[in-house]
């Protein structure tokens, strides 16, 4: 069997929307020192906290093969630059 495709996307120092609807969040690696939040949400920076951490390069949070679901989508606040793999 065939597993899913993981997407990416970049975010620096920014709150960017990652996915709308639901998803799983897969890992955070980050390109630029700073905090993160990661939230299950489908349109702002609140909701539930799936993640939040101020990471140094290089470090790189993840979640393997399981992921973690998020019901309402995934919204990420990053002071610096962090590359979030999701689905």
């Amino acid at each position: 069997m065939m597993t899913d495709k993981l997407g990416y996307q970049q975010v620096a120092a920014a709150t960017a929307v990652i996915k709308p609807t639901p998803a799983g969040l897969f890992s955070v690696t980050c390109i630029v020192a700073g905090a993160v939040t990661v939230y299950d949400s489908a349109s702002a920076a609140s909701g539930n906290i799936l993640y939040t951490k101020t990471m140094v390069v290089g470090e790189i949070a993840t979640w393997a093969s399981h992921g973690i679901a998020a019901n309402n989508g995934l919204v990420v606040v990053a002071a610096g630059t962090v590359n979030i793999a999701y689905t």
